[in-house]
């Protein structure tokens, strides 16, 4: 409902002039912002759409562009970043061994996680040293039966000996170090036999039962190093270091054998009684033992007695 402006009456829906005091009645128009603005706005945005669509049509895509700067750019070397990661990566081991290691020193019967394969690595080590020092130990006792036997050339022999020396070299070495290792991991997985068939418990895998033996034997590593010194003591004919060199070489024995029977000492749930599991280690490791090491000593015989049979003649 509209008024008069003038005196207030009121007035028809599209009258011109009050009926009252014949006051005339502008009729407003009211702006259409809104029509204008939709009809104006597709007028105005056209020229823009259809020019971004000319220049997507022109441009070339972000991705072409950049697969044509990495094509024309060279490339740097993957093996540089590798190296560098790699070599990361070995010093993290590293840490992580040695640390094991001196877990292993301080505590030998209570196992420590350390790198998957810190057992392993640790009696490869152990059994590089034995060959060596086995090997040195061998050349010195070889140079001490041939000084004698110079010595009575002046006498009987006519012809130079042999050198025993000569013929115990790397291959001796290599020989002791196959033999120890072989034997080692032999002895291993007769424990991890014997654990897989008289406990009911749930067993640990073969790299497992290496690290646990090699922890508890850790000190192997020490009584090679002494065995290693103790052997380079040892000069001309004076063989007084020698009866050291046996008494490390005892120890060895008695450390060795005390991880491999921990095994079955530590048996969880055992189907029989630890004596006779543990009993079973011992008679079957002993076997391998005695079969391993007697190849190489028949090896041993024969170059000694080929010598010795030469200086009699």
């Amino acid at each position: 409902m509209k008024y008069c402006a003038n005196c207030g009456a009121k007035l028809k829906d599209g009258a011109k002039f009050c009926t009252s005091c014949g006051q005339a009645i502008v009729q407003k128009t009211e702006p259409k912002p809104v029509l204008e603005e939709v009809v104006a706005e597709p007028q105005s945005q056209q020229p823009v759409v259809e020019k971004q669509a000319v220049t997507e049509k022109v441009s070339p895509q972000p991705k072409a562009v950049e697969q044509a700067e990495a094509t024309a750019q060279p490339q740097p070397a993957p093996a540089v970043k590798t190296a560098v990661v790699n070599n990361e990566k070995m010093k993290q081991v590293a840490g992580n061994y040695w640390s094991w290691l001196a877990s292993a020193c301080k505590k030998p019967f209570t196992p420590q996680e350390g790198p998957k394969y810190a057992g392993a690595i640790t009696l490869l080590i152990e059994g590089i040293l034995f060959g060596f020092s086995i090997m040195l130990l061998l050349r010195k006792i070889a140079r001490a039966v041939m000084s004698v036997a110079i010595a009575l050339d002046d006498l009987f022999v006519t012809e130079y000996p042999p050198t025993i020396a000569d013929r115990i070299g790397f291959y001796m070495s290599f020989g002791c170090f196959l033999t120890t290792v072989i034997t080692a991991f032999a002895m291993i997985g007769v424990n991890y036999l014997v654990e897989q068939s008289f406990s009911e418990a749930k067993h640990p895998n073969f790299v497992t039962t290496i690290n646990n033996i090699a922890h508890r034997s850790v000190y192997l590593l020490p009584l090679n190093l002494l065995f290693l010194l103790s052997v380079m003591m040892i000069s001309g004919q004076n063989l007084s270091g020698l009866k050291f060199s046996l008494v490390v070489i005892g120890l060895m024995l008695a450390v060795w054998t005390i991880a491999i029977l921990a095994t079955g000492y530590e048996i969880v749930k055992p189907k029989f009684d630890r004596f006779y599991v543990t009993f079973v280690i011992y008679l079957v490791d002993a076997i391998i033992f005695y079969f391993a090491y007697s190849g190489l000593n028949e090896a041993l015989h024969k170059v000694f007695k080929e010598v010795i049979d030469r200086l009699l003649k």
